[in-house]
């Protein structure tokens, strides 16, 4: 008995012949069980025999090997090859009459003891290929020997003439098995040793039909293998070796045909004529039995035929399976699972078309769905590059019915909560590009209070950081996403901007694997493709090049052989020929074979059961070494009909959408395009993918249709498509977008036509083109808007200014926003010149002037942009002074602040509308204040402060709301409007919220925040709110495509953040990203600042007491403009602040002197720096007391309880510590203790861990100094674990120094300690 059967499986071991004779007491199949019975249980009785056959090779191999070894080469090993030397070990469940080939154990030799198991990998155990069926009649199957015979295999010696003996025998044992009787004739034929050689095979034949009918046959049972070898040396003499076609009627259908040509094969071993297809060892017979046994249902058993068009059979390719790729599957594969584990990664794939470069991808798709990923492909086609983008971002927006399908409720509800936190208030800005998103967000508040939004232009650039956003929250190790891009060498630059927007994410938190493709003889070395792979490597991204090559011709055979379900040495031949003639090219191997067989040269024999082939034929086939004459060439023998609708679809690249189809419908000349492209899916070049499109199974098969058409006729026939569906759209006015697109690209094929015809149909054209035009716009596909554009104005006549002035301006205007929006800055400028050197009135340069200010601004050329918009208000009847004195400010000022004081939300939300004429000066104003920020800062506030009184005077339009900010900004700055810190809130805020409320208007908010929250706020709000509502002014702007204001937003939120004490790692990944989007950008001020912020980030960082010197670096970015003053006011502070906290006084009052003097706008950064002032002059006067010194302290707590009385967050905790060292400076311990701890507890409140931290460690040098060591060191130790949160090593270091020095001790009962203290 054998371990681990169940009561009901009984395992046994028979002889195989009384398991052949047996009835089912013993689970056998005796010969009458072979009749009558079902195909299921046929098939079953096959499966097991073959299982059985399989083992039997196995052991008489072995046995072979083990005499060529043994010790005493003289042992006989006549009998081996003996049905009677076998024995089978199987289990009988007593619940079915016939066994499985689970019930199979294995095969025992008598004589030499040999035994081995036939066994079922592990790794399939208890798996499911995906059907019952497979399952029951097996997949996969090895033989293992118990106990591993001891042979040397290189040292075998295997004489040919013993080899065929062995194959031979096993041939009439094989006979014996499978058909219950040996292969010898009769009683009169086996004993005629002389029969004469002129016997014919006729005769025989006829003998050997007589015999099998009356089952008269020779007993072999007790003949051994020189007998045998005896018998067929007569055998050879007397007849020729029997025909496959009287083998094949021999049997009469009851052996599959493969199984049969292996006993024929063998029986063939040792003929004098050498049969081609006769074995010459067994281990050509293992592997095919092996094979047959591997996938019985193509191999073991006749295929039922399927007839494909024109009667004949189809070869049954293995559509999913790729060959010869195996090294190149683990190598993606193990790319994906280590972005599975949380990493982003990059592949591109080489190779030419056919090559297997999609299939190779695609296998990996099963993979993904596992771990719970998303794939996300997209197909470019040389027919629709210029609207890659538009496409790209449909890819996404379908990203979100993928997340809606594959995640519970309850995981839908963690990433709403994650998109609204990441996106804030522009989750309706996300919305615009993908309308999707509003199925992952159930709050229609969100969306339905911003739809006016809608019309919000975004860029290229505001796309990608729209979309690297969003991959960051969707993707995680438990979701990773795929990103396949095929044919990459067919997409534009932008798209390539696109990709490496989403991979080189600063931030580093998406997980994503890309994988792009690309036909390798159709790219250059200087292709965007290469750049943009150096580009990842350079930003660091794990980036693998794979190219693919052909077959080669062992895995060529191995699909040769799938396909025509034989045996790859049967196949070898045909599959030789083939690799001549394709190179190994899976496409064209593919496409090559089906020719074939639409020739006649590979066709199914039914007698045979398999398949032949004419190999001097096909050797003689004479082909031009390219697929599309294949393919054409078929294409050519269709109807005209088929024809016809495989041009039209070629025309619209690799798919068709069946909107376009529907439209064509109704043209009487494509009527029946329909029916016709349903044709083409039957005839294999097409699949329909759901309701929504016809698509090419191939781009080969797209560019062999392209081919029917003739190269000097494709326009033409492009252009009278395109007028087909043109008149459709005439006729109805209306048509869906995609349709309105491929009318677009058909017909500008033949624009020049347009052009040469009547001037009327140019313009009609043109009116089109500016529509396409705007449409894309609306779809923020700035690229494809710039190519329909430019058709419309290449359709105007050449005095288009004089005849078509209006559609010329606007026209001309769209374009130039466009290519603004694409990131050509140069052709926008260019236009735009030459549009406003065309207006005939102020009031026609407006717009171009507004925004070519705006293009100024973007590029920094503040200046420029200053004296442009200075310039234009002057013609607006606006006074703008050159200059203006101070005290002329401080009374513009005043006169303002009397007229604007009453400002309340309320107030704002009931105001009157500005008319149309004083909205654009306003708009205007707006653009001159956001460049004098930068040039001309001095200007600043009568900017501010004459777009406040307009407001006032006039009404409000969408601008007023930044006059409204930036005024308020002015009375929190100035120091005359210090008291009036309470009305610039509320202005502040009032005019924020009415820019939300009655202008719904996202796009301002980026300039309101940096200016509210980087100026205002901090007075008033705390520190950390004001950095993160900065945070989100830079992804406001960002997502807007202004990255001008967007670092400005950066800029400020960096500073505030390491004021406020926000943790040091996390500042540092955060200004290490900001520096990384500077450089993407290419933004030199804002790359000035956040060097300077991590150098103060990493010497607050580092154990270090030393600042490090960067100051160099720094300078080298610096600008040589008027911002070098904001930038100077920034190295001070934050040299300040490195200088104190290193506890280097004197060079920290150096830094604290320059920034005095500098004269900040800002105000509260005068604030921060008397707090940090303050506390240096106060150590100072521990050693060097002097008047000037005491009057800084003085003025620094003056100024803090001022502040403090305003946001007592912010700073009261800074004028309690600044008076405990005055305390304890003066001796005034109680005083000094008491306000120690309530600084402490005030920082703690107050979130300010840095501070809390400082005004912990200076208790404790307090304590020290009055000799109580014991709550000094408590202190101390409050200070470094304040300091350890913070992050700052150095200061950790610093301080447990201190704590060396000092002789610890336990803290005295009720004394002080981090919570006690706070």
């Amino acid at each position: 008995m054998s371990c681990g059967l169940t009561d009901r499986e009984v395992s046994h071991t028979t002889t195989l012949r009384q398991w052949m004779e047996g009835g089912e007491s013993w689970g056998g199949i005796s010969a009458q069980q072979n009749l009558g019975v079902g195909e299921t249980e046929h098939k079953q009785i096959i499966l097991c025999k073959t299982a059985i056959a399989y083992g039997i090779a196995a052991l008489l191999r072995q046995a072979a090997r083990s005499h060529h070894n043994s010790a005493s080469p003289q042992t006989s090993l006549d009998g081996k090859g003996s049905i009677d030397n076998f024995a089978v070990r199987y289990k009988a469940p007593s619940t079915r009459s016939h066994p499985t080939w689970k019930d199979i154990e294995g095969v025992d030799m008598l004589s030499p003891r040999l035994s081995v198991n036939i066994i079922e990998p592990s790794f399939l155990q208890g798996e499911s290929d995906g059907g019952d069926q497979d399952d029951e009649m097996g997949r996969y199957l090895e033989v293992e020997f118990p106990f591993a015979p001891e042979t040397d295999e290189e040292a075998v010696f295997v004489n040919q003439s013993d080899e065929n003996d062995r194959c031979h025998s096993f041939g009439v044992l094989l006979y014996e098995l499978f058909l219950n009787c040996p292969p010898i004739y009769s009683e009169d034929d086996s004993n005629s040793e002389g029969q004469s050689e002129s016997t014919t095979s006729r005769d025989i034949d006829s003998s050997l039909e007589k015999a099998r009918k009356k089952i008269q046959l020779v007993d072999l049972r007790a003949v051994g293998d020189a007998e045998i070898r005896k018998t067929r040396v007569r055998r050879a003499k007397s007849y020729p070796a029997l025909p496959m076609e009287e083998f094949a009627h021999l049997s009469e259908g009851v052996l599959p045909s493969n199984l049969s040509l292996v006993i024929h094969n063998l029986l063939d071993c040792g003929e004098d004529d050498n049969p081609e297809n006769a074995y010459e060892s067994l281990d050509s017979v293992i592997n095919d039995l092996h094979l047959l046994l591997l996938d019985p249902g193509r191999f073991l058993f006749d295929n039922k035929t399927t007839y494909g068009n024109y009667g004949r059979m189809k070869l049954p390719f293995r559509e999913h399976k790729l060959y010869g790729r195996e090294n190149e599957m683990v190598l993606i594969t193990e790319a994906f699972c280590r972005v599975s584990g949380g990493k982003t990664e990059s592949l591109f794939i080489g190779g030419f078309s056919g090559s297997g470069k999609s299939r190779l991808v695609n296998g990996l798709t099963a993979r993904v769905d596992v771990v719970g990923g998303y794939v996300l492909t997209h197909k470019f086609d040389p027919m629709t590059q210029e609207r890659s983008i538009a496409d790209i971002v449909g890819m996404f927006n379908d990203l979100c019915l993928l997340i809606r399908d594959k995640n519970s409720r309850q995981d839908l509800q963690v990433l709403e909560n994650d998109l609204i936190q990441c996106f804030c208030s522009n989750l309706s800005v996300l919305s615009q590009i993908l309308p999707n998103i509003k199925l992952l967000v159930s709050s229609p508040l969100i969306f339905s209070a911003n739809e006016q939004e809608r019309g919000i232009r975004m860029n290229v650039q505001s796309i990608c950081f729209i979309l690297q956003r969003f991959i960051r929250v969707v993707s995680s190790a438990a979701h990773p996403v795929v990103l396949f891009f095929d044919d990459l060498q067919w997409c534009d630059k932008s798209t390539l901007d696109v990709i490496e927007s989403l991979l080189c994410d600063a931030i580093g938190s998406a997980c994503v694997f890309f994988v792009g493709t690309y036909r390798s003889n159709e790219v250059a070395d200087d292709h965007e493709i290469f750049v943009l792979e150096q580009r990842l490597k350079l930003f660091g991204m794990p980036t693998t090049m794979l190219s693919l090559e052909g077959l080669n011709p062992n895995d060529l055979n191995t699909m040769v052989s799938d396909a025509l379900c034989t045996f790859p040495r049967i196949s070898e031949s045909l599959s030789n020929i083939i690799y001549q003639k394709t190179k190994g090219n899976p496409f064209y191997v593919l496409s090559f074979m089906r020719s074939l067989v639409d020739r006649g040269l590979l066709e199914y024999s039914i007698n045979m059961r398999r398949w032949v082939w004419d190999e001097d034929n096909v050797n003689l086939m004479d082909i031009t070494g390219n697929v599309l004459y294949l393919l054409s060439t078929k294409m050519s023998g269709l109807s005209s009909g088929i024809q016809s609708a495989l041009k039209i679809a070629a025309c619209f690249g690799v798919k068709i959408k069946v909107s376009v189809v529907e439209t064509l419908i109704t043209n009487q000349e494509h009527s029946d395009i329909s029916d016709k492209l349903d044709q083409v899916v039957k005839e294999g070049f097409m699949v329909k993918c759901g309701t929504t499109e016809y698509k090419f199974v191939h781009d080969k098969v797209r560019e062999a249709a392209y081919s029917l058409i003739p190269e000097e006729d494709k326009d033409q026939y492009h252009y009278s498509l395109g007028m087909s569906l043109y008149s459709l759209f005439k006729g109805k006015g209306e048509v869906v977008d995609d349709v309105l697109f491929c009318i677009a690209d058909q017909i500008k094929h033949g624009i020049g036509k347009l052009v040469d015809k009547t001037p009327e149909l140019g313009i009609e054209f043109s009116k089109f083109y500016e529509l396409a035009g705007a449409k894309a716009v609306a779809f923020s596909d700035h690229v494809t808007s710039c190519s329909y554009l430019t058709s419309a104005l290449s359709l105007l006549p050449p005095d288009h200014w004089k005849s078509h002035y209006d559609m010329s301006l606007r026209i001309n205007l769209c374009l130039a926003k466009s290519c603004y929006s694409c990131g050509n800055i140069e052709k926008a400028q260019c236009i735009l010149q030459e549009m406003t050197s065309q207006c005939h009135s102020i009031q026609d340069k407006l717009p171009g002037h507004a925004l070519l200010a705006t293009i100024l601004i973007s590029s920094n050329k503040f200046s420029e942009a200053y004296i442009l918009c200075r310039d234009v208000l002057s013609q607006l009847g606006e006074d703008i002074p050159e200059s203006l004195q101070p005290y002329q400010i401080t009374k513009i000022v005043l006169a303002t602040l009397q007229v604007a004081k009453s400002i309340s939300n309320e107030k704002l939300l009931g105001m009157k509308e500005m008319d149309e004429r004083l909205s654009i000066s306003m708009g205007f104003y707006n653009l001159l204040g956001a460049a004098a920020f930068s040039a001309k800062s001095e200007m600043f506030p009568f900017i501010a402060c004459s777009m406040t009184k307009l407001a006032m005077e006039n009404g409000l339009c969408v601008y007023s709301m930044s006059g409204l900010v930036n005024f308020a900004a002015i009375l929190g700055s100035s120091k005359i409007s210090r008291k009036g810190v309470e009305i610039a809130t509320r202005i502040g805020k009032a005019a924020i919220s009415c820019s939300k409320k009655r202008y719904y208007a996202s796009e301002q908010l980026p300039n309101h925040y940096v200016v509210y929250y980087g100026i205002i706020a901090p007075l008033t709000e705390p520190l950390q709110t004001c950095a993160d509502m900065l945070r989100q002014g830079f992804d406001a702007g960002m997502s807007l495509g202004e990255p001008g204001i967007a670092f400005l937003n950066s800029i400020q939120h960096m500073r505030t953040a390491i004021i406020a004490g926000e943790r040091l790692p996390i500042l540092l990944e955060k200004v290490d990203y900001y520096l990384k989007m500077a450089d993407a950008y290419k933004n030199v001020l804002a790359r000035a600042f956040f060097s300077l912020y991590r150098d103060t980030i990493l010497s607050l960082l580092t154990g270090s007491n030393e600042i490090p010197s960067s100051t160099d670096h720094s300078n080298n970015d610096l600008p040589t403009n008027k911002t070098d003053a904001k930038v100077l006011e920034s190295i001070y502070i934050q040299r300040s602040i490195q200088a104190y906290w290193h506890g280097h006084k004197k060079r920290c009052q150096f830094y604290m002197e320059k920034f005095l003097h500098q004269g900040t706008f800002n105000f509260w950064n005068r604030d921060y720096i008397a707090f940090i002032h303050g506390l240096n002059s106060l150590e100072l006067q521990k050693s060097q007391s002097t008047v000037n010194l005491k009057s800084v302290t003085k003025r620094s707590i003056k100024m803090l309880k001022t502040a403090a009385s305003f946001s007592s967050w912010n700073f009261k905790n800074k004028v309690l510590l600044l008076e405990a060292e005055q305390f304890s400076l003066e001796n005034q311990n109680d005083k000094a203790q008491a306000s120690y701890a309530a600084s402490i507890n005030s920082a703690r409140l107050s979130g300010f861990i840095h501070e809390q931290g400082l005004a912990c460690e200076l208790a404790g040098y307090h304590y020290k100094k009055n000799g109580n060591s014991s709550i000094a060191c408590s202190f101390f130790d409050q200070a470094k674990q304040c300091y350890e949160v913070w992050g700052s090593q150095m200061k950790v270091d610093c301080v447990t120094r201190e704590l060396s020095l000092l002789s610890y001790h336990a803290p005295t009962p009720g004394g002080p300690s981090l919570s006690s203290s706070s």
